[in-house]
């Protein structure tokens, strides 16, 4: 009797392969290639027609995430999780869209789970590589690549992450096959331009805001940015760029580099190098700008060379009457400390980074510190909100207000139209405002309750991220704190200052 049930067993699992073979075979190449708009609509119908083919929905799942498509990932992880709770694939595909939503804790947990039912589970190891990553745990991210690389090396979107960790002539010799036949992966970008730059080159490369002397302990003076009723929105540290003015640009964690306008930097004489894209805050998109270099500029009475900054070609609309921003990652190699009360920007030079630095896991947070996930140049605190929902919230300090994306709100109370607020940022006017009912938000050990807080669609643009930003820390939350950011280690400090 046990041999026949055996049979009937050998024989369903022999049917349901050859079923997907004939009709998913098409659907998971387009998933492993990374195609995921294509994969899409083939992976829906053909988990709709092997509904119990826990690799197709693992996929359809894994793709609507990649997709953007919030409400269905939602609806297919609750399904799956009634379906195939003990699926190591579709658990892996569950914490692959939690860790796109932001609950970085739960996304762990499952991909730990996934691996303990099955160790030879190649998304679960992808997810947990961005976890670490993102936390600046580098040394353990590259085992973790390299383990689902050696799993899955034809998964596409693993290979791409994993060449980023293999020795350079390697990189340079697969790099262009894999762009070529992936194009999906770069839409927008120049790709020529890639390849030029893996090229071969002894050329000695200038580094951009090469300090002038050594780093030293330095405490720079902050301007205020004022609304028309003189209420402080923000902070600015001088910037003047060759010979041109002295502008006031705001000094934005959620910035990266320089942004001045397209009149600012031709008035300094600044050299065009190429267009780039400039984006924010705002329903318009990405607005047109371009790279230039002055030879030399100023920062707060701190003097660089060979000053690379971004020019907005058209108008260019920040907060206040500031002339632009300034992204504190530009100080990088220091600790950032931003004192908001007494308007001050102190830097502490880091100690010289080990000559693996960047393969290195990142230090323990002391007392006092706290873990940051860092994407570039965003830095974002695992925040909670109502106590009922955790998710990313970035840090901030040009944005004016604090906000909560609407559909994170929605999680733990309700929103409301609100048509008497203007937003407005980079990327042009906000359409759509809402408010929330309550909002209690938790981050860093503090709790910060907000009456009314604003709510935006904060995830418009058209390109994938890895995470959604659920909600942002503005200068309304940070003014109450000092801040210290470590970005070597991922870490920042937040002293409250009661005023």
């Amino acid at each position: 009797m046990r041999l026949f049930t055996a049979g009937i067993l050998l024989l369903f699992f022999s049917v349901t392969a050859n079923a997907r073979s004939s009709d998913g075979k098409d659907a998971l190449a387009a998933y492993k290639s990374g195609d995921f708009e294509r994969a899409l609509p083939l992976l829906q119908a053909a988990a709709a027609a092997a509904p119990q083919d826990e690799e197709l929905n693992a996929a359809l799942l894994s793709s609507l995430v990649y997709q953007g498509q919030v409400d269905a990932a939602a609806d297919a992880a609750l399904l799956d999780e009634e379906k195939f709770p003990n699926s190591p694939v579709v658990i892996a595909a569950r914490g692959e869209f939690t860790y796109y939503m932001g609950d970085t804790e739960t996304a762990e947990r499952l991909f730990r789970q996934a691996l303990k039912l099955k160790e030879e589970t190649p998304r679960a190891y992808l997810g947990l590589y961005r976890l670490y990553e993102a936390a600046s745990m580098h040394a353990t991210a590259r085992r973790l690549i390299l383990r689902a690389h050696a799993l899955a090396p034809d998964d596409a979107l693993i290979t791409r992450t994993w060449m980023a960790f293999i020795p350079p002539g390697q990189q340079q010799e697969l790099f262009r096959p894999f762009a070529e036949s992936h194009p999906w992966f770069f839409k927008g970008i120049n790709l020529q331009r890639v390849f030029d730059n893996k090229a071969p080159d002894n050329t000695p490369r200038r580094q951009a805001f090469e300090l002038d002397g050594p780093r030293q302990e330095v405490t720079l003076d902050l301007v205020p940015v004022t609304d028309a009723h003189g209420k402080v929105q923000a902070l600015a540290l001088p910037f003047r760029l060759n010979d041109g003015r002295t502008l006031n640009l705001v000094l934005d964690t959620g910035a990266s580099g320089v942004l001045i306008s397209q009149q600012e930097a031709d008035k300094a004489r600044a050299r065009h190098l190429g267009v780039v894209q400039a984006s924010g805050i705002g329903d318009s998109g990405t607005q047109k700008a371009f790279l230039a270099v002055g030879d030399t500029c100023e920062i707060g009475g701190l003097h660089y060379k060979d000053c690379l900054v971004r020019a907005a070609a058209g108008p260019l609309r920040v907060t206040g009457d500031a002339d632009g921003l300034i992204g504190t990652n530009l100080f990088s190699d220091y600790f950032v400390q931003i004192d908001f009360r007494n308007r001050k920007l102190h830097l502490t030079p880091q100690p010289p980074a080990p000559p693996d630095a960047e393969l290195s896991d990142a230090a323990p947070p002391s007392d006092g510190w706290t873990r940051v996930f860092r994407f570039g140049h965003m830095l974002f605190l695992p925040t909670n909100l109502n106590g009922k929902s955790s998710g990313l919230f970035l840090i901030d300090t040009g944005s004016v207000l604090s906000n909560v994306d609407p559909t994170f709100a929605r999680l733990s109370t309700k929103i409301h139209s609100n048509t008497a607020m203007r937003v407005y940022g980079i990327s042009g006017d906000v359409s759509q405002i809402f408010r929330a009912d309550r909002a209690v938000i938790t981050f860093a050990g503090y709790r910060q309750k907000n009456i009314g807080l604003t709510s935006f669609n904060l995830n418009n643009t058209t390109e994938h991220h890895d995470v959604r930003i659920d909600g942002i820390l503005g200068f309304s939350v940070l003014d109450l704190f000092r801040l210290t950011i470590d970005y070597r280690n991922g870490l920042v400090k937040l002293e409250y200052r009661h005023k």
